[in-house]
């Protein structure tokens, strides 16, 4: 059933979380001192799991959206199959950076109603 992360070097990655794990969320100042005072990881990144209802003009459905700082996927090890994903130098702040990177599975089943 849990299947492990599809990333390099999956073993080494670490969650920190704030307080009792309902409601956990660190805020953006926080995670910023977090990152910027790390000593012992290679890199920190922050995401948060939500769910959302992307406009497409036809057939609207419901998916799960990972809102992530500017170094997720260098982090990560990730690389896009197609196009580009975001660095840090695309991230200013807290609400900046509007980049969106689509999953293959979604753009291949709604490639038709993003054109």
């Amino acid at each position: 059933m849990i299947q492990p992360l599809n990333v390099a070097r999956a073993d080494s990655l670490y969650t920190l979380q704030h307080g009792n794990g309902t409601g956990s969320q660190l805020s953006h100042p926080n995670y910023l001192d977090l990152r910027d005072r790390n000593r012992t990881f290679d890199s920190v990144l922050a995401y948060n799991v939500m769910q959302a209802g992307p406009d497409t003009g036809q057939n609207p459905s419901s998916v799960w959206v990972i809102l992530a700082s500017g170094n997720y996927f260098d982090a990560l090890g990730l690389k896009p199959t197609l196009g580009r994903v975001f660095h840090p130098e695309d991230e200013h702040g807290p609400d900046s950076a509007p980049y969106v990177v689509l999953t293959y599975a979604y753009w291949h089943t709604h490639a038709y109603t993003l054109s």
